[in-house]
């Protein structure tokens, strides 16, 4: 894993009036994939040659929500993490690259949250109990596994 500028982004409206603001990728200063929920791309770094991690927060001061997208070449959505919630003063700090495959960064918890990319999906226990972090996409298998230090 290591740090990237390969892609950039624009802010997307759209049609359905959403209170989330939304962000339109680019690679070279053309759209790429479908517009993604957040307002501004805080860090990305590829993971290998065939994905991206993506940090995105909804630059919201006393309201940030942060996500993170692993998606592929294509702009698909293979996996994704959100933080956050009402009144949650959330800010990313401290990203630091442990290895290939993990990331450790601070956003709400006292705790540094650690993040390993997997190369397979797999099942990955339910984030229920853990305040202000939640899946999108309901169940099925994942490849970003979460865990506080």
């Amino acid at each position: 894993m290591e740090q990237s500028d390969q892609l950039s982004f624009r802010p997307f409206n759209c049609s359905d009036d959403s209170p989330v603001p939304h962000l339109q990728l680019l690679r070279g200063n053309q759209p790429f994939g479908e517009p993604l929920k957040g307002a501004l791309i805080e860090a990305q770094y590829q993971v290998d040659e065939q994905r991206h991690l993506l940090f995105v927060t909804d630059d919201v001061p006393y309201e940030e929500t942060l996500r993170l997208y692993l998606i592929n070449r294509d702009a698909e959505i293979l996996d994704s993490l959100e933080f956050g919630g009402y009144l949650a003063t959330g800010a990313l700090e401290d990203l630091h690259i442990v290895d290939k495959q993990t990331i450790e960064f601070s956003f709400i918890h006292l705790k540094r949250c650690r993040l390993t990319v997997k190369d397979e999906s797999g099942w990955e226990k339910p984030l229920a109990v853990t305040p202000g972090v939640r899946r999108p996409g309901g169940i099925r298998k994942r490849y970003l596994a979460l865990n506080f230090v």
